[in-house]
């Protein structure tokens, strides 16, 4: 079964129908046959009807050699510039209207929630309302208005996420790296901008010892983990050369690889083959990132173009590691 754990879906009708705070709803356009959507998190325009309509998206999965599919919000929606209020009663009807989908058909699809980081007591009942609906993790953006993911407020959110057995899937978030100019605001803050932001929210965790005090907690990376591949063993040298980075840290960063996942989502059999030579087979999944344009509709053909992986790592990659994600 090939599993792809990296997609969005974006739930128009629901945010169409809000019955509250409809003045903090996103923007949403339909120009030529395509919706745009606009929120103060973003935007993502000329979408295509798969994004947001069931069978059209069950069509695509077909294209793509899709058998089960985990839908998450897009990150222009996980509402963390908002309100608590406001925030908390998007990230609901975001999360059951994902769930909604996923009952539709069940089996195509698994689904991923939201919760309003700004505020961790909403976030912790939303995390368990959205473990009663049967979602299986929760998708969370590199930093909550600025604050990283291994900040200490954030903790008691840890210890709820551990405790339900929710899979963190983490996706890099727009904000704060523009320069003003059409490169920096544009491509490059996707290009560069997001795969940076990964990195340096994943080793700040490591560092911080979030994995050291959790050791349950599971995370998923968008995008191969960013840099971290790459970066992991820099980080290693540095450990071994700094005593204080060992302070919260016992052990060398590139142990703390075993506790998280990374999807197939770099572009490149080169680039995912040393993906899977530093992480190891049992710890990539596919992603696509449907229906973004810069996302892959050709990772399961680059996953069955590895050389070097026999056909147990192979099944690994395609699908037996994300049943162990999702727990299922």
């Amino acid at each position: 079964m090939n599993i792809d754990l990296h997609s969005h879906f974006f739930p128009l009708e629901a945010f169409q129908k809000a019955a509250k705070f409809q003045g903090h709803r996103p923007e949403i356009k339909l120009t030529d046959g395509r919706y745009s959507v606009t929120s103060p998190g973003g935007s993502r325009g000329n979408l295509s009807e798969g994004a947001y309509n069931v069978e059209a998206r069950v069509r695509e999965l077909d294209k793509m050699s899709i058998d089960l599919q985990a839908i998450s919000p897009s990150p222009i929606l996980l509402y963390y510039w908002d309100q608590p209020e406001p925030a908390a009663y998007f990230s609901r009807l975001q999360n059951e209207a994902i769930q909604q989908t996923v009952e539709t058909r069940p089996d195509r699809f698994v689904g991923f929630g939201t919760v309003p980081l700004q505020s961790i007591p909403a976030a912790m009942t939303i995390a368990k309302e959205a473990r009663q609906l049967g979602l299986k993790g929760l998708e969370v953006g590199t930093h909550v208005q600025g604050k990283p993911l291994d900040d200490p407020d954030l903790e008691p959110f840890y210890d709820v996420a551990q405790e339900l057995d929710l899979l963190l899937f983490v996706h890099p978030i727009e904000g704060g790296d523009s320069q003003g100019d059409t490169l920096s605001a544009g491509v490059l803050g996707n290009v560069l901008a997001f795969p940076y932001k990964t990195t340096l929210m994943i080793e700040r965790m490591i560092l911080s010892g979030i994995f050291q005090k959790y050791q349950n907690l599971r995370l998923c990376l968008a995008h191969g983990g960013g840099l971290l591949p790459f970066n992991i063993w820099r980080l290693d040298h540095a450990h071994s050369l700094r005593k204080d980075l060992r302070e919260h840290t016992p052990q060398k960063p590139s142990t703390y690889l075993k506790k998280m996942y990374f999807d197939s989502v770099v572009h490149s059999v080169v680039a995912l083959q040393y993906l899977v030579q530093v992480v190891g087979a049992d710890r990539v999944v596919i992603g696509t990132d449907y229906p973004m344009g810069m996302g892959d509709r050709e990772s399961v053909a680059k996953i069955m173009s590895l050389e070097s992986i026999t056909s147990e790592e192979r099944a690994q990659i395609l699908g037996t590691n994300a049943q162990r994600a999702l727990k299922m």
